[in-house]
């Protein structure tokens, strides 16, 4: 009877503990929006609020957010706030008077700060010509092209910024021909085909969104990003992520999506509420990714213009587009999730050589008033991007809300110095009395400046809790019939991507191999570029006339046939540039085995890929040895790091046809941050307000 009172008690505790694990604290629960939002907008389950397309706001979408930057008051126009061609005066106006587009920041230290003060590169300018309507009221102008001598408008000059000013131009002033930087001539939007549908401006002459001149013998439509054809009639959803998931339509970089479905690429469907609080997963690291209203954030236009970038900045893009599509990381139920991703596109606001701080704080600014989970941590679990040349450099000076967020960038700069306690009133520049002098420094290297000491001796990456992820290639570097010179591709039957070297590749008879720009300038790489143009330039000893010439090394200013030398070379120079360099990761594609040289450089992905299997570091004190080191290099040594680099080169390209996984790694490296936050590693996390129900 005893036996039988202890199987029953057995069997009870397993039944309660069944159903404890089957009772979940979070349960599914979309928010309604009006009914009119879908026309225009995309009903957000989780907010409960309309999600428009920048430009427009309300309930419905249907309120013009600038409208006297709107060509029309119809509400499929796009607002232009851009300095390629005039526009309302009152547009200007209003830009300026936009909440956050000049913030007031706080930033610490001596010095200028190293961002520009507006999100909005037109408030930046000095003199811009406008016009005004002198028959309309305030709610009625518009930015619509008119002709120049329309007799109801005015002309003007307005300087938005720091104060906003404006000079009536007398009328013996007035333009009688405006010209767009591009070498075009501007004319009123009712000469263009079907007038650009609303979606460009018009002008002769001048270059279109590629580069491509055109002709000068009748006005051409001149489209707005996101928009191509004779009269701006194609949406490109080039600008929006995965298609908008075939279940919405991209619409001004932003997807317009069916009923039902809303943010980025149109893959939510699902909200979630908790009565249990905040309870991330401990056993399986889940990722959020927040739906910021575009009004706060988006994928702006570059004045007036096409957001065309360089690929090797979309990293961003690259990672974005896949974790959207990665369910077995990503998750719905924020009240679940380990990590928050904030999409914030900072490249289409800082470009390659700004400093992401000012949208960076916008966004930090929103999430402090409207989300319980960045507050729950100060930021300490949120994922910003910074993939700019200089990533977050000089962040210590920014407030310490700003600084507590992980930052995944390309440069990994971390010189051996404290970081910086926000209230030092120095902020970061009570170090400079132990900084190295001028002058001769490293064998080899010419003389330092004290200006690019200071460089070096920045903080731009906490390895405590920042990350850094490969930069994208340009495509021609992981093109098909480049890739195949070195590597072979089999695709097996469950899908999996397969790489090895194929047995028949070129010949690599270039031992070391470097075609890249160098600068007088030592801050720009550190000295490293010209230190190696010395060895082997004119007056060199390893150059061809010097006393210790090898020919079998190549180096030089940038060569056209870069990527077919790499697939020839046994190893690769890998420097950094005004930040970040790309070398890195073109010599670990095209299977050469990478030597790096890049002083207090944290590389792409340290923490999760072992290095040592397939590359050389070198440290500048050891530079002018660089032959001896390579030659001492054995080949069997030399097999083995080129088997390194055909294990791991996968790590440092993005796109996954190929067999890219970037995004892999690096979503491995944030989980590894997301451990490091509960083990305690970041500073201050005694402090950090937990988040109940």
């Amino acid at each position: 009877m005893k036996r039988m009172s202890i199987l029953a008690a057995v069997l009870a505790t397993a039944a309660l503990v069944s159903q404890c694990q089957a009772e979940s604290p979070f349960r599914e629960e979309n928010k309604a929006c009006d009914p009119g939002c879908s026309k225009h907008g995309n009903c957000n389950g989780e907010t409960g609020q309309c999600d428009c397309p920048f430009g427009l706001t309300g309930p419905t979408c249907t309120e013009r957010l600038l409208p006297a930057c709107h060509p029309s008051a119809n509400a499929s126009a796009i607002p232009a706030y851009g300095f390629w061609f005039p526009k309302n005066c009152e547009c200007y106006r209003q830009l300026r008077a936009l909440p956050g587009a000049c913030p007031e920041v706080r930033y610490e230290g001596t010095g200028a700060p190293d961002f520009a003060p507006c999100l909005i590169d037109a408030l930046l300018q000095r003199n811009l010509l406008c016009y005004q309507y002198t028959d309309r009221p305030e709610a009625d102008q518009l930015s619509d092209s008119p002709p120049l001598n329309d007799s109801r408008i005015e002309w003007r000059h307005i300087t938005p910024y720091p104060t906003l000013t404006e000079v009536l131009l007398p009328p013996d002033k007035w333009p009688t021909e405006v010209k767009t930087p591009d070498g075009g001539v501007w004319r009123p939007l009712s000469e263009c085909p079907d007038s650009c549908n609303l979606r460009g401006w018009c002008q002769v002459g001048g270059r279109n969104y590629l580069g491509v001149h055109q002709p000068s013998e009748g006005p051409w439509c001149n489209c707005h990003s996101y928009y191509q054809g004779k009269s701006c009639e194609i949406a490109n959803p080039y600008h929006c992520y995965r298609n908008c998931s075939r279940v919405g339509q991209c619409v001004r970089g932003w997807c317009h999506c069916q009923p039902g479905y809303w943010g980025h690429g149109c893959t939510r469907r699902k909200a979630y509420t908790s009565s249990g609080g905040w309870r991330p997963n401990h056993g399986e690291i889940k990722i959020y990714v927040y739906d910021l209203p575009n009004n706060v954030v988006h994928r702006r236009e570059f004045n007036d213009n096409w957001a065309l970038i360089d690929p090797m900045y979309l990293a961003e893009i690259e990672f974005m587009e896949q974790l959207l599509g990665d369910w077995s990381v990503r998750t719905e139920n924020p009240w679940e999730a380990s990590l928050f991703v904030v999409p914030t596109f900072t490249y289409w606001y800082s470009a390659n050589v700004g400093n992401p701080y000012l949208v960076l704080d916008t966004v930090t600014r929103h999430l402090q008033q409207t989300s319980p989970f960045w507050n729950a941590t100060d930021g300490r679990s949120h994922v910003f991007f910074a993939t700019n040349d200089r990533g977050a450099c000089k962040l210590q000076l920014a407030p310490p809300e700003l600084q507590h967020s992980i930052k995944v960038v390309h440069y990994g700069l971390a010189p051996r110095r404290p970081y910086a306690r926000h209230n030092n009133p120095e902020a970061g520049l009570h170090l400079t009395g132990n900084l190295a002098l001028p002058g001769h420094r490293f064998e080899g290297f010419p003389e330092f400046s004290a200006e690019a000491i200071m460089e070096e001796h920045t903080v731009c990456y906490r390895p405590e809790k920042d990350v850094v992820t490969p930069n994208d290639l340009h495509p021609d570097w992981v093109k098909p019939e480049n890739y195949v010179k070195t590597w072979a591709l089999t695709v097996q039957p469950d899908g999996t991507r397969v790489v090895s070297r194929r047995p028949h590749a070129p010949e690599r008879n270039i031992t070391f191999f470097f075609s890249g720009y160098t600068k007088d300038k030592m801050l720009y790489s550190h000295g490293v570029r010209q230190a190696v143009h010395r060895l082997f330039g004119a007056g060199g000893k390893h150059n061809a006339n010097g006393s210790h010439p090898r020919p079998d090394y190549r180096v030089s200013m940038p060569a056209p046939d870069a990527i077919d030398a790499m697939h020839r070379s046994k190893f690769c120079f890998a420097p950094s540039g005004a930040g970040w360099g790309i070398r890195l990761a073109e010599a670990m594609v095209t299977g050469c085995v990478p030597v790096i040289v890049q002083d207090h450089v944290y590389q792409a992905l340290w923490d999760v890929l072992p290095y040592e299997e397939f590359s050389i570091r070198i440290s500048r004190a050891e530079l002018h040895g660089l032959v001896n080191i390579l030659d001492d290099v054995t080949p069997e040594q030399l097999k083995k790091l080129q088997d390194g680099v055909t294990r791991w080169h996968r790590a440092f390209y993005w796109p996954s046809m190929l067999g890219g996984l970037a995004y892999n790694y690096t979503v491995t490296a944030l989980k590894r941050r997301a451990l490091r936050l509960w083990s305690e590693d970041y500073r201050h996390r005694r402090h950090v307000r937990r988040l109940r129900g």
